[in-house]
């Protein structure tokens, strides 16, 4: 565990996940809705999320980044600022594509950003499990959940902002810049002291006593709200909004969920067993989208938009602290990079699963039978959580 005091360890965690976010951000945030505005159908909107492919198998890869480091910067720091500057890499030849021409290119580009993304989340999770104690791990998440809104509002509302300012090379070149920024600062963060785990032990995840009972809980409230998430951005373009707008609605209900929803979420679950994690939020974040789907038409279209955008994004603050709660409970000692990716791989393929159906479900039922969709997923998953959960 590392010897910097808390404080020093939540402002790295959150300095890490803005820098991940950034290329997420963009990947789910601006592609959409500049792709929606180029007239781009809604299913071919919601399969671009399956770019995120990478967040679903990068446990396959998990033990590799847990055991060994490419530089004498240490095993966390080395992989963190190579996958900074390949972020950046990618996202300065994303520049030079035509959005509106070459969606093929843009998909593999989006790809490779997401494979990115996805190698340096194991990383930071890896971070934060050599860092924190037991007891910070909630408000770790926490601080986590806001460095990832942070990363949003800069990766999605400034990326629109710049794309409708100044267009789409000079915009993606400016985040290529800002990355590389970034990356400058990995040699200056304290490396924590753990040493790997055995060998053995890191190819074993999936054969942990309670890991697949977790994944049968989440999985129905992770594909409800993975439904819902992808046509946030949509969604507001259907609703008028120029792209600039788009992108600040997006992150100020990104960075007011995660500033508010996920640190009370952890002050809550500090309170509560980490298995009771998963069965408080779910029950917490149902009746919200049952009610919103059930209003769909009585209200004012701005405001009903406006309110579902904010409970989704709150919904995801808070399923991120209760989850990885839960998910660092279940972690060996030592291991806790490699259990948790495997964890967060198989919310992901519940998630894919979402983003693929999203556009179809939205198309053929509208954006409200999304938040109707959630709020069942949710409810499934506190009644999984409440039968299966062990304390």
């Amino acid at each position: 565990m590392s010897i910097a005091p808390p404080s020093m360890r939540y402002a790295v965690l959150a300095l890490l996940s803005c820098q991940q976010y950034l290329a997420v951000a963009f990947l789910y945030a601006a592609v959409p809705a500049v792709l929606r505005q180029q007239g781009a159908p809604l299913p071919l909107i919601g399969l671009f999320g399956l770019v995120f492919l990478a967040f679903t198998v990068n446990f396959l890869w998990a033990p590799v980044v847990d055991r060994h480091r490419l530089t004498p910067l240490g095993r966390r720091r080395s992989w963190i600022l190579l996958m900074q500057a390949l972020a950046a890499a990618v996202t300065a030849a994303a520049a030079f594509l035509d959005p509106a021409r070459q969606i093929p290119a843009l998909l593999a580009a989006s790809l490779a950003l997401a494979t990115i993304a996805a190698t340096q989340r194991i990383a930071t999770l890896g971070y934060a499990a050599d860092s924190l104690a037991p007891a910070q791990r909630a408000t770790g998440a926490a601080v986590m959940g806001w460095g990832m809104s942070v990363g949003n509002a800069i990766g999605g509302a400034a990326g629109l902002y710049l794309i409708e300012a100044f267009g789409w090379r000079a915009a993606l070149l400016s985040g290529a810049a800002l990355m590389v920024l970034l990356a400058g600062l990995a040699p200056a963060l304290p490396e924590p002291a753990a040493g790997p785990p055995p060998r053995r032990a890191a190819r074993g995840a999936w054969r942990q006593p309670g890991m697949w009972r977790t994944i049968v809980i989440i999985w129905p409230a992770t594909f409800g709200v993975a439904l819902a998430f992808p046509m946030a951005a949509p969604w507001l373009v259907d609703l008028g909004l120029p792209l600039s707008q788009v992108g600040l609605v997006i992150a100020a209900a990104t960075v007011l969920a995660f500033t508010s929803a996920g640190p009370l979420a952890g002050l809550g679950l500090r309170r509560l067993p980490a298995s009771h994690a998963v069965l408080a939020s779910a029950l917490v974040l149902t009746p919200p989208f049952g009610l919103l789907a059930a209003v769909e038409g009585l209200l004012a279209p701005g405001t009903w938009t406006l309110l579902s955008v904010f409970a989704i994004f709150s919904a995801l603050a808070v399923q991120n602290v209760a989850f990885n709660t839960y998910f660092y409970s279940l972690a060996r000692p030592g291991q806790a990079a490699t259990d948790v990716t495997f964890l967060a791989a198989m919310m992901s393929v519940a998630a894919m699963a979402g983003f693929g159906a999203s556009g179809f479900v939205a198309k053929a039922w509208g954006y409200g039978a999304t938040l109707g969709a959630a709020a069942a997923g949710y409810a499934v998953t506190a009644l999984l959580a409440w039968r299966l959960a062990r304390p």
